[in-house]
């Protein structure tokens, strides 16, 4: 509308597009908000901290690179919301658990059932499968 305002009037183009005039016109008048301008300036930084950690980070470690910025200081669950908008995330690795180490020169446990796997009683042989639980030792 308003790239034709010149050529016809804005009250018939309204009423042929479905839109009221006074929409129109807070359309054309609107200002940019102080909070859109500085979520705009936000999300320049937030995008470049993610660049130059390689897209790994996420909210929790890109707001605390903010906050160490005293020209930018945002909570952490408006960096979430930017980078939503932005259409940024982390980069979620898998971990990755090395749960048998074969290369060593301990004494290997011998194989004493050999795959006999029936017994004449109960108690005789025991079988196990090895999981991998996490402790602090590793």
């Amino acid at each position: 509308m308003a790239n034709y305002k010149h050529m016809y009037p804005i009250e018939k183009m309204s009423k042929i597009l479905g839109v009221s005039r006074s929409g129109y016109y807070r359309w054309a008048n609107k200002t940019v908000s102080a909070r859109s301008l500085e979520n705009q300036r936000l999300g320049k930084k937030i995008v470049a901290i993610w660049d130059n950690s390689r897209r790994i980070y996420g909210s929790p470690r890109i707001h605390r690179d903010l906050i160490k910025l005293p020209e930018y200081q945002a909570s952490r669950p408006r960096v979430a919301r930017l980078m939503r908008r932005l259409g940024i995330a982390s980069r979620i690795r898998r971990k990755w658990v090395a749960t048998t180490d074969s290369k060593h020169n301990l004494p290997v446990a011998a194989n004493v059932l050999n795959r006999a796997f029936t017994t004449d009683g109960l108690g005789k042989a025991w079988v196990s499968d090895i999981t991998y639980l996490p402790s602090q030792q590793g």
